[in-house]
């Protein structure tokens, strides 16, 4: 995994009034991306959302291959939050 791109990502990009038609993604995406274990508790996430003012976090497995993606809404459904 070398990155992500949110719509955080999407609207930092139109602010600084990067043209998306030929800019390549690796020049506006996020590198260093947060990540967490299948195995930790929702409510780990949440913390870990909230210390880094992200809405959306990428789960991995213990060998830290992508696995899935949560998503604050997940978290409010499930009534985590």
């Amino acid at each position: 995994m070398i990155g992500i791109f949110t719509d955080g990502d999407l609207r930092r990009t139109l602010d600084k009034q990067i043209d998306i038609h030929s800019t390549i993604i690796t020049e506006v995406m996020t590198k260093d991306c947060k990540t967490v274990r299948a195995s930790h508790l929702a409510v780990e996430a949440l913390t870990l959302m909230q210390l880094n003012k992200i809405t959306v976090l990428l789960v991995v497995d213990a060998q830290q291959i992508l696995i899935g993606v949560l998503h604050m809404h997940d978290l409010l459904r499930a009534g985590v939050v």
